[in-house]
């Protein structure tokens, strides 16, 4: 089972989503809580390695 990524529509496989026990996301770190707020969905493993990215620059500046 496939999902569409929130951000820029790629399809990938979401274990939540797919009935998995787990997902490949959850071996990274979370997203603040203003990062995931706008979120109606599920990243792709690239759109959220960009968010996870711009949140840890933001939190060294």
């Amino acid at each position: 089972m496939t999902t569409r990524c929130t951000d820029c529509g790629t399809a990938f496989v979401c274990g939540a989503v797919a009935g998995l026990p787990s997902c490949w996301c959850m071996k990274k770190p979370t997203l603040s809580l203003e990062a995931s707020a706008a979120a109606t969905g599920c990243y792709c493993p690239a759109c959220l390695e960009q968010r996870l990215s711009a949140q840890t620059s933001a939190q060294e500046a």
